[in-house]
């Protein structure tokens, strides 16, 4: 039975007077980056449950040593609370007929979504708004979070030099960030986990400073052997494979449906399948057709549709044998089924 549109767990979104269906995920569906501490107006163990059912069977999540409240351990102990209420909340939704899982694009059901709850974790860092805050005090609060059993690597580190005219937020001196970025990245080389960089450009910066910058720690410091992934990425080909002869991922989410990203869609469908992952960025970012809205990681077919739909009219892949292969690079860098 399906639920109807009143049901917190109806996977439809309103937007201007309009309703908007998620589609069918097209396969399993990891969401790399996704914020749970910071959504606005939703539940956390709700959204779990919308997640799982959409197709999303893996989830990796972020705290931040400087910015976030709460310390590592009371974090993991909330990730583990949220999980195991979403848990039960979906087995009972699914017998009152509350909750609806959705099938693959095929018509076949998903293996089981319940396979999600397994397969939450986070990563630890300071992001490139915390450079100033970045003490001896916040290094260890850095450093306790890895030996957390949920976590799993470092992220999100790197560089912003945008100016946030939203928040009023002046970008960190460049130097003192990438001070900050290498000493967090020589953490993750030393411990062989994976990391996640934020690499954000200034408006209207065509010599992308941050990116350059990036590369130059990344050459100096390393790359651990577990993996490093461009988190959120919106710049063009080239940019992109600056990063990839140094053996980066590249994570496309909402932003990539964006109409004016062409560039964006070109570099994903350039990227080799197998450096391809997808994310959400939750809840920012939201994709297209519900751009605007609390992003979410139900929302992340959407995100997975167009961008497979896109790189198969370019190169001839079947969408469904991208989404297959992007869920099979989740799980080799983030576990999961394999």
């Amino acid at each position: 039975m399906i639920p109807d549109q009143e049901s917190r767990f109806f996977l439809a979104f309103a937007k201007k007077k309009r309703i908007y269906a998620v589609p069918n995920p097209l396969a399993p569906i990891a969401d790399t980056h996704a914020h749970l501490l910071c959504f606005w107006d939703k539940d956390p163990v709700e959204v779990l449950v919308r997640a799982a059912c959409a197709g999303v069977r893996q989830m990796t999540t972020i705290w931040d040593a400087a910015a976030d409240a709460c310390d590592a351990r009371a974090y993991a102990d909330q990730l583990a609370a949220w999980v195991a209420s979403a848990r039960d909340l979906l087995a009972q939704s699914i017998e009152d007929g509350s909750a609806h899982v959705l099938p693959f694009a095929s018509g076949r059901e998903l293996d089981d979504p319940f396979e999600l709850f397994g397969n939450v974790a986070f990563l630890a860092g300071v992001h490139p708004y915390g450079a100033p805050d970045y003490d001896v005090a916040v290094h260890a609060r850095f450093l306790e979070a890895l030996d957390q059993p949920l976590c799993i690597g470092v992220g999100e580190i790197g560089l912003d030099y945008h100016f946030d005219a939203d928040d009023g937020i002046e970008a960190a001196p460049h130097d003192l960030q990438m001070e900050v970025m290498a000493r967090q990245l020589e953490v993750a080389v030393a411990r062989d986990v994976p990391v996640e960089l934020h690499l954000r450009n200034d408006c209207d910066d065509e010599a992308r400073a941050a990116h350059a910058d990036a590369l130059t720690v990344l050459d100096r410091v390393g790359i651990p052997s577990a993996g490093c992934v461009l988190h959120c990425f919106g710049e063009d080909r080239a940019t992109m494979e600056q990063f990839l002869e140094r053996g980066c991922h590249i994570a496309f989410g909402g932003s990539a449906t964006f109409k004016r990203n062409d560039a964006v869609r070109e570099a994903f469908a350039a990227c080799p399948i197998d450096r391809l992952l997808f994310e959400t960025d939750c809840p920012y970012m939201a994709p297209e057709p519900v751009r605007g809205l609390e992003c979410e990681p139900a929302m992340i077919p959407w995100t997975v549709g167009a961008l497979a739909s896109d790189r198969s009219s370019r190169t001839g892949e079947g969408p469904r044998d991208i989404a297959y292969a992007v869920w099979r690079n989740s799980t080799q860098l983030f576990g999961g089924r394999r």
